[in-house]
């Protein structure tokens, strides 16, 4: 038994009512029930009711994350990365996954894991727009950004780089892990999309730093998590989003797509692996130390299984009678045209709040550059 009792937040999959109910709860009431279960669990080892058997030992912690236990970030990724943990500190340490939202959802992650509800989290800091202004620099339209390799080494490293220079203060709440992300992603409908006048008044699912982009361009935005994609694009809430091809076979979005308009320079998401401090304090030092390092070494292996995940959706899609539209020259030169302003707006904005954006945008460009050189024919 984990002496802090978080086996009890595992959520039975065959129980949907108290599934959509646990869902619903609110990021508080969870620390209060989490609380309560602390302290049962506390009586219960002082009653003397341990296992005996050395399991007392082994420190227990649980991982929140959006995507579904069959997305290869979770299959491939995630469990992968679990078991290098595992390994490497000799059973010391066991990891439960709570895929799926089944602990938290993905607008709750990051607070989940600063309260305490989750130890270990996932998620893409775009879905609460505004708490992190520095990392919307990294999701702006108009890098390199030929991978997500390449994304996901510029990211991480520019975090580091970032964080020297005191300007990332916006993951204080957290032990940072590490970062990857998307890389390009493309502009993917229920109708086809050949032109700008195509995009028009058209309602898209998009998140964090894509959505004054994708305004530029004449779309009506709708942010949302991707976990709720299907659902919206199958009932018509939305006639499009904005992401990476891996989707389509991750969250079985080719059920409800039809077109895809390939869009590379529109789009890159970052996404976070945190800890709660409380949690990472507590861990032994040889045991944060192989945190780390797993950490440091997955940054490049998230960043070659999207990559290589990407290229499959899209051949999938392909199969499954998507449609490829490529702009010609002079129509990706109107679509360039109209985004132009985005980063000059937001690079006003954010220095009128006191953020040294100019700098920070200079830094982005200099590792895309530096990065997508480097990873850009993985």
């Amino acid at each position: 038994m984990d002496k802090r009792g978080y086996q009890y937040f595992t959520v039975d999959e065959k129980d949907t009512e108290e599934k959509l109910f646990f869902r619903r709860m609110t990021v508080k009431n969870k620390v209060l029930i989490l609380m309560l279960i602390l302290s049962l669990a506390a009586m219960l080892l002082l009653s003397g009711c341990g296992s005996g058997n050395g399991e007392e030992d082994v420190i227990t912690l649980n991982f929140a994350t959006f995507w579904p236990a069959t997305d290869f970030q979770v299959a491939e990724g995630h469990n992968a990365w679990i078991e290098e943990i595992e390994s490497r500190t000799e059973g010391r340490v066991r990891i439960r996954m709570q895929a799926g939202e089944a602990l938290l959802g993905a607008r709750e992650i990051y607070e989940g894991v600063e309260n305490r509800v989750a130890d270990i989290g996932t998620t893409c800091p775009a879905y609460t727009p505004g708490l992190f202004p520095v990392t919307e620099a990294f999701e702006l339209p108009g890098l390199q950004n030929p991978n997500a390799l390449a994304a996901s080494v510029t990211m991480h490293e520019g975090y580091k780089q970032l964080k020297e220079e005191g300007l990332m203060d916006e993951y204080e709440g957290v032990k940072v892990l590490m970062f990857w992300a998307t890389g390009p992603g493309d502009v993917m409908t229920t109708r086809p999309v050949n032109n700008l006048q195509d995009l028009q008044g058209m309602e898209m699912r998009v998140v964090g730093g894509t959505i004054p982009t994708m305004e530029a361009l004449g779309v009506s935005p709708v942010s949302m998590p991707m976990s709720e994609s299907y659902v919206a694009l199958n009932s018509g809430i939305v006639q499009g989003i904005l992401g990476p091809t891996d989707t389509i076979e991750g969250f079985k979005l080719g059920d409800v797509l039809t077109h895809i308009t390939k869009t590379p320079f529109l789009y890159n998401i970052v996404f976070i692996k945190v800890m709660n401090w409380d949690t990472w304090n507590s861990l032994p030092p040889d045991i944060q130390e192989i945190f780390e390092e797993v950490s440091e070494e997955f940054v490049e292996k998230y960043g070659k299984l999207r990559t290589d995940y990407t290229n499959q959706g899209q051949e999938i899609g392909v199969q499954e009678g998507i449609e490829i539209i490529e702009l010609s020259s002079s129509e990706e030169a109107l679509w360039r045209e109209r985004i132009e302003p985005v980063v000059e707006n937001w690079i006003q904005s954010k220095e009128a709040a006191g953020l040294p954006a100019r700098n920070i945008v200079e830094k982005v460009r200099e590792l895309d550059a530096q990065y997508s050189q480097e990873h850009g024919g993985y």
